[in-house]
């Protein structure tokens, strides 16, 4: 079995090639790419056998200039928690996920990206 720190860099991985996928060049154009990553038929989720609160790629407080950073809480199926996974976006850059270990708070007033 993975241990934590193993499980939250897989993910990290993971998750970096989905968005890597989808937005495989740099991009001024930082929601558009952030929505373009959206789990929205939970199949990413599905895949990496986790929940996402909210959805993937998360909540935001919007662009800060050249960039951009979501996070979202990801836990195992049985409710256990994994960790935070923050996304981020610059302008010029590919996309990078990290996901930091449980309780790593965003900012309160982050609104999920569909919004």
């Amino acid at each position: 079995m993975a241990t934590p720190e193993g499980r939250r860099l897989a993910l990290a991985a993971a998750l970096a090639r989905h968005c890597s996928a989808r937005v495989p060049v740099a991009t001024d154009e930082l929601v558009a790419a952030a929505r373009s990553f959206v789990d929205a038929d939970g199949s990413l989720a599905d895949r990496q056998r986790v929940r996402f609160d909210p959805a993937f790629p998360g909540a935001t407080a919007g662009p800060n200039g050249k960039r951009l950073v979501l996070a979202c809480v990801l836990s195992e199926l049985d409710g256990s928690p994994i960790g935070t996974a923050f996304t981020t976006l610059i302008v010029g850059r590919t996309p990078t996920v990290s996901v930091a270990p449980p309780g790593t708070a965003a900012g309160a007033d982050w609104l999920p990206l569909s919004h």
